[in-house]
């Protein structure tokens, strides 16, 4: 069964869940690639290697640099990250309302073992214990972030993260 997420032309769209999940994937099926904010861009274009977590600070501060130009010139946008931490999203939500952005999260509620066959066909695998520490971060993340200020927030199954479909600037702006 497809579902329709509507959303302001002027969100910032936060994806949420734990590696494997198919955030990437659904991002870059749904949005345009400018639109697009990435944790593991944002660290390749810092130190060359998307690998490296040492350069985490570098890597976050350039996407908090990113995101707020984008937000400042009135642009959608969506950041790619786990965004599995509540500090992080209350910063995102803090960004959204200083630039007058319609606060929006899609949670990618995917079982444990899936994200660990999609983590197989990635190019850049993440270790399984890694992958069980988000996983455990999803739960917690499931049951606050309805709570926490987004004006919207998904929660996607395995089968309406296939079939979604993207609605952008609605009468509801």
């Amino acid at each position: 069964m497809s579902v329709t997420l509507r959303l302001p032309s002027r969100s910032l769209v936060l994806l949420c869940g734990a590696p494997g999940s198919g955030k990437s994937t659904f991002a870059e099926r749904h949005f345009a690639r400018s639109q697009i904010v990435s944790s593991d861009r944002c660290r390749e274009m810092v130190c060359d290697d998307q690998e490296n977590m040492a350069v985490h600070r570098e890597t976050f501060s350039l996407l908090r640099h990113i995101v707020r130009l984008r937000l400042s010139l009135g642009r959608l946008t969506v950041i790619d990250s786990t965004a599995l931490d509540r500090k992080y999203r209350t910063a995102y939500l803090s960004l959204a309302r200083r630039y007058r952005f319609h606060p929006a999260a899609i949670v990618f509620d995917v079982p444990y073992e899936l994200c660990l066959r999609q983590n197989e066909c990635r190019s850049r695998r993440i270790p399984p214990e890694v992958i069980r520490n988000y996983h455990a971060l999803l739960q917690k993340t499931k049951r606050s972030i309805g709570n926490e200020g987004f004006e919207r927030v998904f929660i996607l199954g395995p089968e309406q993260i296939r079939s979604a479909r993207i609605a952008i600037g609605d009468k509801d702006e």
